[in-house]
Protein backbone atom coordinates (compact mmCIF):
# COMPACT_ATOMS: atom_id res chain seq x y z
CA UNK A 1 0.00 0.00 0.00
CA UNK A 2 2.75 2.43 1.17
CA UNK A 3 4.67 1.68 -2.49
CA UNK A 4 1.72 2.56 -4.52
CA UNK A 5 0.45 5.49 -2.21
CA UNK A 6 3.82 6.76 -3.05
CA UNK A 7 3.35 6.15 -6.67
CA UNK A 8 0.27 8.23 -7.10
CA UNK A 9 2.05 10.99 -4.95
CA UNK A 10 4.65 10.64 -7.35
CA UNK A 11 2.38 10.99 -10.89
CA UNK A 12 0.36 13.14 -8.86
CA UNK A 13 3.27 15.78 -8.82
CA UNK A 14 4.43 14.85 -12.41
CA UNK A 15 0.80 15.96 -13.41
CA UNK A 16 0.90 19.31 -11.07
CA UNK A 17 4.00 20.04 -12.47
CA UNK A 18 2.95 19.28 -16.12
CA UNK A 19 -0.19 21.73 -15.04
CA UNK A 20 2.02 24.65 -14.26
CA UNK A 21 4.03 24.56 -17.80
CA UNK A 22 0.75 25.35 -18.96
CA UNK A 23 -0.75 27.91 -16.87
CA UNK A 24 2.44 29.85 -16.14
CA UNK A 25 2.55 30.58 -20.43
CA UNK A 26 -1.32 31.12 -20.23
CA UNK A 27 -0.58 33.79 -16.92
CA UNK A 28 1.74 35.17 -19.06
CA UNK A 29 -0.36 35.98 -21.99
CA UNK A 30 -3.06 37.30 -19.99
CA UNK A 31 -0.77 39.42 -18.07
CA UNK A 32 1.27 41.28 -20.52
CA UNK A 33 -1.90 42.85 -22.38
CA UNK A 34 -3.37 43.96 -19.41
CA UNK A 35 0.20 45.46 -18.47
CA UNK A 36 0.51 47.18 -21.65
CA UNK A 37 -3.11 48.67 -21.15
CA UNK A 38 -2.15 50.24 -18.15
CA UNK A 39 0.97 51.71 -19.13
CA UNK A 40 -0.60 53.12 -22.32
CA UNK A 41 -3.16 54.69 -20.05
CA UNK A 42 -0.22 55.71 -17.25
CA UNK A 43 2.01 57.61 -20.60
CA UNK A 44 -1.13 59.44 -21.85
CA UNK A 45 -2.02 60.56 -17.77
CA UNK A 46 1.78 62.08 -17.93
CA UNK A 47 1.39 63.43 -21.69
CA UNK A 48 -1.73 65.19 -20.63
CA UNK A 49 0.13 66.49 -17.32
CA UNK A 50 3.20 67.54 -18.89
CA UNK A 51 1.56 69.12 -21.92
CA UNK A 52 -0.49 71.29 -19.57
CA UNK A 53 2.40 72.13 -17.42
CA UNK A 54 4.11 73.35 -20.32
CA UNK A 55 1.21 75.50 -21.89
CA UNK A 56 0.84 76.78 -18.49
CA UNK A 57 4.55 77.55 -18.26
CA UNK A 58 4.08 79.22 -22.20
CA UNK A 59 1.42 81.40 -20.44
CA UNK A 60 3.59 82.78 -17.37
CA UNK A 61 6.27 83.50 -20.00
CA UNK A 62 3.98 85.29 -22.56
CA UNK A 63 2.85 87.86 -19.22
CA UNK A 64 6.18 88.71 -18.37
CA UNK A 65 6.91 89.65 -22.05
CA UNK A 66 3.56 91.67 -22.31
CA UNK A 67 4.24 93.13 -18.70
CA UNK A 68 7.18 94.70 -19.56
CA UNK A 69 5.87 95.87 -23.13
CA UNK A 70 2.56 97.36 -22.00
CA UNK A 71 2.77 98.58 -18.28
CA UNK A 72 4.39 101.35 -19.18
CA UNK A 73 2.28 102.63 -21.87
CA UNK A 74 -1.55 102.96 -19.89
CA UNK A 75 -1.66 106.17 -20.57
CA UNK A 76 -1.47 106.00 -24.39
CA UNK A 77 -4.72 103.91 -24.72
CA UNK A 78 -4.09 104.21 -28.67
CA UNK A 79 -0.65 103.30 -28.41
CA UNK A 80 -1.58 100.34 -25.90
CA UNK A 81 -4.71 99.13 -28.39
CA UNK A 82 -2.00 98.79 -31.29
CA UNK A 83 -0.02 97.04 -29.65
CA UNK A 84 -2.45 94.51 -28.06
CA UNK A 85 -3.47 93.93 -31.71
CA UNK A 86 0.18 93.79 -33.40
CA UNK A 87 1.14 91.04 -30.11
CA UNK A 88 -2.14 89.04 -31.17
CA UNK A 89 -1.75 89.35 -34.92
CA UNK A 90 1.88 87.57 -34.68
CA UNK A 91 0.37 84.53 -32.38
CA UNK A 92 -2.29 82.16 -33.64
CA UNK A 93 -2.57 80.73 -29.68
CA UNK A 94 -3.12 84.09 -27.99
CA UNK A 95 -7.06 84.21 -28.35
CA UNK A 96 -7.34 87.89 -26.38
CA UNK A 97 -5.62 90.18 -24.29
CA UNK A 98 -6.98 92.67 -22.12
CA UNK A 99 -5.57 95.31 -20.05
CA UNK A 100 -7.98 96.62 -16.72
CA UNK A 101 -7.32 99.57 -14.48
CA UNK A 102 -9.13 99.34 -11.00
CA UNK A 103 -12.18 101.50 -10.47
CA UNK A 104 -13.89 101.96 -7.35
CA UNK A 105 -16.58 98.93 -7.44
CA UNK A 106 -14.37 96.60 -10.06
CA UNK A 107 -12.09 96.82 -13.29
CA UNK A 108 -12.10 98.68 -16.00
CA UNK A 109 -10.91 97.60 -19.88
CA UNK A 110 -8.83 100.17 -21.33
CA UNK A 111 -6.97 97.75 -24.50
CA UNK A 112 -8.37 94.70 -25.50
CA UNK A 113 -7.59 92.23 -28.15
CA UNK A 114 -11.42 92.20 -28.15
CA UNK A 115 -12.55 95.54 -28.80
CA UNK A 116 -16.29 94.77 -27.88
CA UNK A 117 -15.36 94.62 -24.46
CA UNK A 118 -14.02 98.48 -24.43
CA UNK A 119 -15.07 100.42 -22.29
CA UNK A 120 -16.68 97.71 -19.72
CA UNK A 121 -16.46 97.38 -16.05
CA UNK A 122 -15.97 94.05 -14.64
CA UNK A 123 -16.49 92.59 -10.96
CA UNK A 124 -14.73 89.31 -10.84
CA UNK A 125 -13.54 86.96 -7.39
CA UNK A 126 -10.46 86.33 -9.95
CA UNK A 127 -9.57 89.80 -11.03
CA UNK A 128 -9.85 91.02 -7.20
CA UNK A 129 -7.87 88.23 -5.88
CA UNK A 130 -5.04 88.86 -8.16
CA UNK A 131 -5.25 92.55 -7.28
CA UNK A 132 -5.38 92.31 -3.41
CA UNK A 133 -3.08 89.34 -3.37
CA UNK A 134 -0.28 90.74 -6.02
CA UNK A 135 -0.12 86.78 -7.37
CA UNK A 136 -0.99 85.19 -10.63
CA UNK A 137 -4.23 83.48 -11.19
CA UNK A 138 -4.43 80.64 -14.05
CA UNK A 139 -7.71 79.44 -14.84
CA UNK A 140 -8.31 76.45 -17.14
CA UNK A 141 -11.69 76.58 -18.91
CA UNK A 142 -13.48 73.56 -18.85
CA UNK A 143 -14.05 71.86 -22.28
CA UNK A 144 -17.58 72.30 -23.37
CA UNK A 145 -19.17 70.93 -26.65
CA UNK A 146 -18.82 73.76 -29.24
CA UNK A 147 -16.32 75.35 -27.03
CA UNK A 148 -12.34 76.12 -27.32
CA UNK A 149 -10.52 74.99 -23.82
CA UNK A 150 -8.70 77.85 -22.74
CA UNK A 151 -5.92 79.19 -20.37
CA UNK A 152 -6.85 82.23 -18.73
CA UNK A 153 -3.72 84.03 -16.98
CA UNK A 154 -4.91 87.20 -14.42
CA UNK A 155 -1.67 88.96 -13.27
CA UNK A 156 -1.23 92.04 -11.67
CA UNK A 157 0.90 94.61 -13.80
CA UNK A 158 3.29 96.90 -12.29
CA UNK A 159 5.31 99.80 -13.86
CA UNK A 160 9.06 101.01 -14.41
CA UNK A 161 8.77 102.28 -10.02
CA UNK A 162 7.20 98.48 -9.18
CA UNK A 163 3.71 99.71 -8.69
CA UNK A 164 0.65 97.90 -9.53
CA UNK A 165 -0.97 99.98 -12.08
CA UNK A 166 -3.49 97.36 -14.14
CA UNK A 167 -4.32 93.85 -14.30
CA UNK A 168 -3.50 91.47 -17.46
CA UNK A 169 -5.60 88.86 -18.73
CA UNK A 170 -4.16 86.19 -21.67
CA UNK A 171 -6.69 83.84 -22.97
CA UNK A 172 -4.40 80.87 -24.92
CA UNK A 173 -6.56 78.19 -26.69
CA UNK A 174 -5.15 74.80 -25.96
CA UNK A 175 -6.56 73.26 -29.52
CA UNK A 176 -2.91 72.80 -30.72
CA UNK A 177 -2.16 70.71 -27.63
CA UNK A 178 -5.89 69.11 -27.47
CA UNK A 179 -4.90 67.92 -30.99
CA UNK A 180 -1.43 66.96 -30.10
CA UNK A 181 -2.88 64.83 -27.05
CA UNK A 182 -5.48 63.55 -29.55
CA UNK A 183 -3.75 62.61 -31.75
CA UNK A 184 -0.75 60.72 -29.27
CA UNK A 185 -4.19 59.01 -27.61
CA UNK A 186 -5.41 57.85 -31.00
CA UNK A 187 -1.61 56.16 -32.04
CA UNK A 188 -1.07 55.11 -28.24
CA UNK A 189 -5.19 53.02 -28.76
CA UNK A 190 -4.08 51.61 -32.13
CA UNK A 191 -1.18 50.36 -30.89
CA UNK A 192 -2.56 49.09 -27.82
CA UNK A 193 -5.42 47.29 -29.99
CA UNK A 194 -3.02 46.12 -32.60
CA UNK A 195 -0.82 44.97 -29.38
CA UNK A 196 -3.65 43.44 -27.86
CA UNK A 197 -5.10 41.45 -31.35
CA UNK A 198 -1.69 39.90 -31.63
CA UNK A 199 -1.49 38.99 -27.97
CA UNK A 200 -5.69 37.45 -28.68
CA UNK A 201 -4.30 35.82 -31.99
CA UNK A 202 -1.37 34.11 -29.87
CA UNK A 203 -4.03 33.50 -27.24
CA UNK A 204 -5.76 31.28 -30.17
CA UNK A 205 -2.84 29.60 -31.13
CA UNK A 206 -1.53 28.52 -27.79
CA UNK A 207 -5.14 27.39 -26.84
CA UNK A 208 -4.56 24.53 -30.08
CA UNK A 209 -1.03 23.88 -28.75
CA UNK A 210 -2.39 23.48 -25.41
CA UNK A 211 -4.95 20.85 -27.00
CA UNK A 212 -2.35 19.43 -29.02
CA UNK A 213 -0.08 19.08 -25.57
CA UNK A 214 -2.76 17.67 -23.44
CA UNK A 215 -3.42 14.98 -26.90
CA UNK A 216 0.21 14.14 -27.37
CA UNK A 217 0.43 13.53 -23.44
CA UNK A 218 -2.68 11.18 -23.97
CA UNK A 219 -1.05 9.78 -27.24
CA UNK A 220 1.91 8.92 -25.18
CA UNK A 221 0.33 7.09 -22.53
CA UNK A 222 -1.85 5.26 -24.38
CA UNK A 223 1.50 4.78 -26.35
CA UNK A 224 2.84 3.42 -23.14
CA UNK A 225 0.06 1.05 -22.13
CA UNK A 226 0.45 -0.40 -25.23
CA UNK A 227 4.25 -0.91 -24.72
CA UNK A 228 3.06 -2.49 -21.42
CA UNK A 229 0.79 -4.38 -22.39
CA UNK A 230 2.93 -6.05 -25.26
CA UNK A 231 5.04 -7.03 -23.54
CA UNK A 232 3.28 -8.66 -20.23
CA UNK A 233 1.27 -10.64 -23.14
CA UNK A 234 4.15 -11.92 -25.20
CA UNK A 235 5.96 -12.75 -21.86
CA UNK A 236 2.93 -14.61 -21.22
CA UNK A 237 2.12 -16.38 -24.31
CA UNK A 238 6.28 -17.13 -24.48
CA UNK A 239 5.66 -20.02 -21.46
CA UNK A 240 2.47 -21.81 -22.65
CA UNK A 241 4.24 -22.25 -26.41
CA UNK A 242 7.78 -23.36 -24.77
CA UNK A 243 5.40 -26.12 -23.17
CA UNK A 244 3.50 -26.60 -26.21
CA UNK A 245 6.99 -26.99 -28.25
CA UNK A 246 8.43 -29.35 -25.57
CA UNK A 247 5.12 -31.49 -25.60
CA UNK A 248 5.59 -31.66 -29.60
CA UNK A 249 8.74 -32.51 -28.73
CA UNK A 250 8.05 -35.52 -26.62
CA UNK A 251 5.42 -37.02 -29.71
CA UNK A 252 7.98 -36.69 -32.07
CA UNK A 253 10.14 -38.84 -29.92
CA UNK A 254 7.86 -41.47 -29.85
CA UNK A 255 7.02 -41.40 -25.74
CA UNK A 256 3.64 -40.45 -25.83
CA UNK A 257 3.25 -43.51 -28.32
CA UNK A 258 3.60 -44.47 -32.05
CA UNK A 259 2.38 -41.71 -34.22
CA UNK A 260 1.23 -42.98 -37.24
CA UNK A 261 2.56 -41.00 -41.09
CA UNK A 262 -1.05 -38.83 -41.49
CA UNK A 263 -0.72 -37.58 -38.03
CA UNK A 264 2.61 -36.92 -37.76
CA UNK A 265 1.95 -34.48 -40.97
CA UNK A 266 -0.61 -32.50 -39.06
CA UNK A 267 1.43 -32.14 -36.08
CA UNK A 268 4.44 -30.85 -38.10
CA UNK A 269 2.33 -28.22 -39.38
CA UNK A 270 0.88 -27.60 -35.70
CA UNK A 271 4.84 -27.14 -34.81
CA UNK A 272 5.55 -24.97 -37.99
CA UNK A 273 3.02 -23.04 -36.98
CA UNK A 274 3.79 -22.21 -33.33
CA UNK A 275 7.53 -21.54 -34.15
CA UNK A 276 6.30 -18.95 -36.55
CA UNK A 277 3.97 -18.01 -33.47
CA UNK A 278 7.16 -18.22 -31.00
CA UNK A 279 9.25 -16.25 -33.83
CA UNK A 280 6.11 -13.39 -33.85
CA UNK A 281 5.79 -13.32 -29.80
CA UNK A 282 10.07 -12.54 -29.99
CA UNK A 283 9.96 -10.15 -32.65
CA UNK A 284 6.86 -8.59 -30.26
CA UNK A 285 9.62 -8.54 -27.54
CA UNK A 286 12.37 -7.18 -29.42
CA UNK A 287 9.98 -4.03 -30.45
CA UNK A 288 9.13 -3.13 -26.72
CA UNK A 289 12.31 -3.25 -25.60
CA UNK A 290 13.67 -1.09 -28.10
CA UNK A 291 11.31 1.50 -27.90
CA UNK A 292 11.57 1.42 -24.20
CA UNK A 293 15.38 1.62 -24.17
CA UNK A 294 15.47 -1.56 -22.08
CA UNK A 295 17.33 -3.71 -24.72
CA UNK A 296 20.16 -5.02 -23.28
CA UNK A 297 23.73 -5.32 -25.27
CA UNK A 298 26.87 -7.45 -23.89
CA UNK A 299 29.12 -5.20 -26.22
CA UNK A 300 32.73 -6.65 -27.08
CA UNK A 301 35.56 -7.52 -29.73
CA UNK A 302 33.93 -10.19 -32.23
CA UNK A 303 35.53 -11.99 -34.95
CA UNK A 304 32.23 -11.16 -37.48
CA UNK A 305 33.88 -14.14 -39.87
CA UNK A 306 33.04 -16.44 -36.99
CA UNK A 307 29.61 -15.42 -36.63
CA UNK A 308 28.84 -15.01 -40.03
CA UNK A 309 30.13 -18.85 -40.59
CA UNK A 310 28.04 -20.06 -37.76
CA UNK A 311 24.94 -18.38 -38.92
CA UNK A 312 24.90 -19.61 -42.49
CA UNK A 313 25.61 -22.79 -41.46
CA UNK A 314 22.22 -22.86 -39.51
CA UNK A 315 20.31 -21.27 -42.14
CA UNK A 316 22.04 -23.40 -44.97
CA UNK A 317 19.41 -25.70 -44.41
CA UNK A 318 16.54 -23.59 -45.23
CA UNK A 319 17.96 -22.51 -48.84
CA UNK A 320 18.67 -26.18 -49.80
CA UNK A 321 14.84 -26.57 -49.05
CA UNK A 322 14.46 -24.04 -51.58
CA UNK A 323 17.75 -25.18 -53.94
CA UNK A 324 19.01 -21.80 -53.34
CA UNK A 325 22.48 -22.04 -52.75
CA UNK A 326 24.43 -19.72 -49.75
CA UNK A 327 27.68 -18.69 -50.43
CA UNK A 328 29.74 -17.18 -48.03
CA UNK A 329 33.26 -16.12 -48.54
CA UNK A 330 35.23 -15.04 -45.34
CA UNK A 331 38.02 -13.00 -44.97
CA UNK A 332 41.75 -14.34 -45.02
CA UNK A 333 42.58 -14.80 -41.04
CA UNK A 334 42.77 -13.13 -39.15
CA UNK A 335 39.57 -11.52 -39.52
CA UNK A 336 39.08 -8.17 -38.22
CA UNK A 337 37.26 -7.67 -34.92
CA UNK A 338 34.39 -5.46 -34.37
CA UNK A 339 33.43 -4.40 -31.39
CA UNK A 340 29.05 -5.20 -30.80
CA UNK A 341 26.92 -8.04 -28.98
CA UNK A 342 27.33 -11.36 -30.27
CA UNK A 343 24.16 -12.59 -30.02
CA UNK A 344 22.73 -9.53 -31.81
CA UNK A 345 25.15 -9.76 -34.13
CA UNK A 346 24.03 -13.53 -35.10
CA UNK A 347 20.19 -12.15 -34.90
CA UNK A 348 20.91 -9.44 -37.76
CA UNK A 349 22.67 -11.96 -39.84
CA UNK A 350 20.04 -14.33 -39.06
CA UNK A 351 17.23 -11.89 -40.42
CA UNK A 352 19.11 -10.76 -43.72
CA UNK A 353 20.04 -13.88 -44.42
CA UNK A 354 16.60 -15.22 -43.89
CA UNK A 355 14.84 -12.19 -45.70
CA UNK A 356 17.19 -13.19 -48.73
CA UNK A 357 16.31 -16.53 -48.78
CA UNK A 358 12.42 -15.84 -48.41
CA UNK A 359 12.29 -13.59 -51.11
CA UNK A 360 14.75 -15.63 -53.63
CA UNK A 361 12.71 -18.52 -55.75
CA UNK A 362 15.69 -18.99 -57.93
CA UNK A 363 19.67 -18.60 -58.14
CA UNK A 364 21.80 -18.02 -54.68
CA UNK A 365 22.59 -15.62 -51.77
CA UNK A 366 26.63 -14.50 -51.44
CA UNK A 367 27.87 -13.16 -48.05
CA UNK A 368 31.08 -11.63 -48.43
CA UNK A 369 32.98 -8.51 -46.58
CA UNK A 370 35.05 -5.49 -47.55
CA UNK A 371 37.15 -3.48 -45.94
CA UNK A 372 37.12 0.29 -46.21
CA UNK A 373 39.47 2.18 -44.34
CA UNK A 374 38.85 1.64 -40.95
CA UNK A 375 35.19 -0.16 -41.36
CA UNK A 376 34.46 -3.36 -42.44
CA UNK A 377 31.38 -3.89 -44.59
CA UNK A 378 29.35 -6.96 -45.09
CA UNK A 379 27.78 -7.38 -47.85
CA UNK A 380 24.17 -9.93 -48.26
CA UNK A 381 23.57 -10.28 -51.96
CA UNK A 382 20.92 -12.22 -53.72
CA UNK A 383 19.10 -13.03 -56.79
CA UNK A 384 15.73 -12.65 -55.37
CA UNK A 385 12.13 -10.57 -56.65
CA UNK A 386 13.72 -7.42 -55.78
CA UNK A 387 12.33 -4.19 -55.02
CA UNK A 388 10.68 -1.04 -56.34
CA UNK A 389 11.86 2.37 -55.70
CA UNK A 390 8.77 3.27 -53.74
CA UNK A 391 9.21 -0.12 -51.42
CA UNK A 392 12.75 0.87 -50.98
CA UNK A 393 11.64 4.29 -49.12
CA UNK A 394 9.46 2.24 -46.50
CA UNK A 395 11.86 -0.56 -46.30
CA UNK A 396 12.94 -0.03 -42.80
CA UNK A 397 9.43 0.88 -40.88
CA UNK A 398 7.78 -1.20 -38.73
CA UNK A 399 4.92 -3.35 -39.91
CA UNK A 400 6.15 -2.22 -43.82
CA UNK A 401 5.57 -5.47 -46.35
CA UNK A 402 6.08 -5.27 -50.07
CA UNK A 403 2.72 -6.65 -51.14
CA UNK A 404 2.34 -7.91 -54.46
CA UNK A 405 1.43 -11.34 -56.24
CA UNK A 406 4.98 -12.66 -55.66
CA UNK A 407 5.03 -11.91 -52.13
CA UNK A 408 1.32 -12.99 -51.23
CA UNK A 409 2.49 -16.53 -49.92
CA UNK A 410 5.51 -14.95 -47.98
CA UNK A 411 4.66 -14.94 -44.29
CA UNK A 412 6.47 -12.29 -42.54
CA UNK A 413 5.25 -9.70 -39.92
CA UNK A 414 6.89 -6.92 -41.15
CA UNK A 415 8.96 -5.92 -37.87
CA UNK A 416 12.50 -7.74 -39.05
CA UNK A 417 14.05 -5.22 -40.78
CA UNK A 418 12.86 -2.15 -38.23
CA UNK A 419 14.20 -4.49 -35.75
CA UNK A 420 17.31 -5.20 -37.33
CA UNK A 421 18.12 -1.05 -38.33
CA UNK A 422 17.72 -0.55 -34.51
CA UNK A 423 19.84 -3.13 -33.42
CA UNK A 424 22.76 -2.07 -35.74
CA UNK A 425 22.20 1.48 -35.22
CA UNK A 426 22.85 1.31 -30.93
CA UNK A 427 25.82 -1.02 -31.53
CA UNK A 428 26.90 2.12 -33.95
CA UNK A 429 26.60 0.69 -37.71
CA UNK A 430 25.19 1.23 -40.37
CA UNK A 431 22.45 -0.50 -42.96
CA UNK A 432 21.28 0.23 -46.47
CA UNK A 433 19.77 -1.50 -49.09
CA UNK A 434 19.83 -1.43 -52.90
CA UNK A 435 17.82 -3.05 -54.81
CA UNK A 436 16.01 -3.59 -58.59
CA UNK A 437 12.93 -5.45 -59.41
CA UNK A 438 13.44 -8.91 -61.20
CA UNK A 439 17.61 -9.23 -60.21
CA UNK A 440 17.52 -9.06 -56.67
CA UNK A 441 18.72 -7.09 -53.55
CA UNK A 442 22.29 -6.08 -51.69
CA UNK A 443 22.01 -5.22 -48.35
CA UNK A 444 25.22 -3.66 -46.66
CA UNK A 445 25.94 -3.62 -43.28
CA UNK A 446 29.04 -1.73 -41.79
CA UNK A 447 30.74 -1.85 -38.54
CA UNK A 448 33.91 0.30 -37.30
CA UNK A 449 37.12 -2.12 -37.38
CA UNK A 450 38.17 -2.77 -33.61
CA UNK A 451 42.12 -1.79 -33.55
CA UNK A 452 43.03 -4.26 -31.19
CA UNK A 453 41.84 -7.68 -31.64
CA UNK A 454 41.17 -8.55 -28.22
CA UNK A 455 37.99 -10.56 -27.35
Amino acid sequence: MAVKQFAYSEDQNNLNQKNTQFVYPLFLIFLIPVLIILNTFWELQQFQKINATELQNKTILAKTIFASTIADSLNEEDVLQEKIEKITKSDNELQEITILKPIADGFQVLASSNTASLGAAYKSLQYSSAWAEDKDITILTPKEKGQEQNWIIISPLENSNSEKVALLSLKISTADANALTEKTITNSLVALAVTIFFVLLLLFNYSHFFEYAVLFKKLKEVDAMKDDFISMVSHELKTPMAAIKGYMAMIFEGVAGKVDQKAKVHLEKVLANIKRLDALVDALLDVSRLEQGRMQFDMQSVDICEVLTAVTSEIDVQAKEKKLKLEYQPLPTPCPFIFADPERLDQVFENIIGNAIKYTFKGSISVYHRIEEDQLKTIIQDTGIGMSKQDMKDLFKRFYRIRNEKTADIPGTGLGLWITKEIVLKMNGQIYAESKEGIGSIFTIVFPIVKENKK
